[in-house]
């Protein structure tokens, strides 16, 4: 990294700028032209994973997929304070049980807040004696992703398990909110637009088009905040 310290170095960085400022313009052309066929992908993987996810649940879980859902509603509480607070998006369970049944290991990729990661871990460990035993290791591994959202809000995500939540008095903003507020920001206001793409990361975090702009936008901040400051 550098410093402006004379007239030199600021012509470097204003070439610098509009470079970064080029290619954030073109991968952000880039996502405009692919933005609703990237989705229409996603979601077909997501439906396919979730089949995969159903498959697994049925061998290995003792009542199926379908117990395993009843269990989760029964024992995972989508609190007050996070429904308020518009606290939206898939958080991923992953964890492994193995053949004999044994309870493995256990993390939250994409956590929402600490309340409900601690709710999905305490969920896993109850579902200890809940396991069918199995044959073949390739069945002792889950990536579990769960969706907790609001009636009535609009996004693209997709949850093996869905958790529908009344609403608290508030409005959630819906994706194309985000969306909106990132394209009106990206060239001028990176830090806006970094907040936008994070919000929808969070609600999808299998988006690679979302996680592809997050990584150009920093970029773009990280040399605005070197060159100028700000």
């Amino acid at each position: 990294m550098f410093k402006i310290k004379n007239s030199k170095h600021r012509n470097q960085g204003k070439c610098m700028t509009t470079l970064v400022a080029v290619i954030v313009m073109t991968f952000a052309l880039c996502f405009d032209a692919n933005a609703q066929q990237s989705t229409t992908d996603v979601k077909s993987l997501l439906k396919k994973n979730n089949k995969i996810i159903k498959t697994m649940l049925d061998y290995r879980y003792k009542g199926g997929s379908g117990a395993f859902e009843r269990d989760f509603f029964i024992h995972v509480d989508y609190n007050q304070i996070s429904r308020q607070s518009c606290t939206v998006g898939t958080t991923i369970m992953q964890f492994t049980v193995g053949c004999d049944g044994t309870l493995g290991e256990f993390s939250i990729i994409n956590p929402l807040n600490d309340y409900i990661s601690s709710q999905l871990q305490k969920f896993f460990i109850m579902t200890k004696g809940n396991w069918n035993e199995c044959q073949n290791s390739d069945y002792e591994y889950f990536e579990i992703p769960i969706l907790f959202t609001i009636e009535g809000l609009e996004t693209e995500a997709i949850g093996f398990i869905t958790n529908y939540a009344d609403k608290e008095g508030v409005t959630c903003k819906c994706d194309k909110h985000f969306l909106e507020e990132y394209q009106k920001h990206k060239d001028k206001k990176p830090k806006k637009a970094l907040t936008a793409i994070e919000e929808l990361i969070k609600r999808n975090p299998y988006n690679e088009e979302y996680i592809n702009e997050k990584s150009m936008e920093k970029i773009y901040d990280i040399y605005s905040n070197e060159l100028y400051g700000i």
